[in-house]
């Protein structure tokens, strides 16, 4: 069975979509809490404490996170810091999974091309969504259209990430029809029915 990556854009329903999967049979490899997972790593938590200052983790998990996201997210040097720091384990984790694991396996990699993780996957579905859509969707994270572009602007342009996936899933409908879109990705997957020369999946 090939691993599948899912990417796309910020708050498109990448999640709900590999949850959905998981309920199919699929084995679901969620990049972000990989990555939110070495942040407990003694050696990662050194290097950033160089940086960022010593105590810098000693918070409440939530709040903890809550300081890394504004450190990162509001300065492209940070960024390119943290990225470098988890991107290489955040691989080798997931590689590491995805060979253990049986059956088939989904890997959620929101930073797919921007961490270079399109070689560890053998085909690409990218989930896209509208903004005004996507800024409706992720009201109850309390996530600002603000936010989304904050995000974003760290990221590839959409259009190049699109046009370099095998497949282009589009949240355009209910959260019944993205689940139905899921299921249907899923028979194409269990099926071996996946074909990089369709637009769309």
């Amino acid at each position: 069975m090939p691993i599948v990556g899912v990417t796309g854009d910020v708050g498109a329903g990448k999640s709900a979509l590999c949850g959905e999967l998981a309920k199919c049979g699929a084995h679901v490899i969620d990049a972000d809490s990989v990555a939110r997972a070495l942040w407990d790593d003694p050696e990662i938590r050194r290097k950033a404490e160089e940086r960022w200052g010593k105590g810098f983790f000693d918070a409440p998990r939530k709040e903890m996170y809550a300081k890394i996201a504004a450190k990162i997210f509001g300065d492209d040097a940070e960024y390119d810091f943290a990225s470098k720091l988890l991107h290489k384990k955040t691989m080798e984790n997931i590689l590491s999974q995805a060979r253990s694991a049986g059956g088939v396996v989904v890997a959620e990699i929101p930073l797919l091309y921007e961490g270079g993780y399109e070689k560890l996957v053998d085909f690409v579905v990218y989930a896209a969504c509208g903004f005004e859509k996507r800024v409706g969707r992720n009201a109850k994270r309390s996530w600002s259209a603000g936010e989304i572009e904050r995000r974003e602007a760290h990221l590839l342009p959409r259009e190049e990430k699109i046009a370099r996936a095998d497949c282009l899933l589009v949240n355009d409908g209910s959260e019944e029809e993205w689940r139905e879109k899921a299921r249907s990705l899923w028979r194409k997957i269990s099926e071996g029915e996946l074909d990089k020369s369709e637009a769309s999946c």
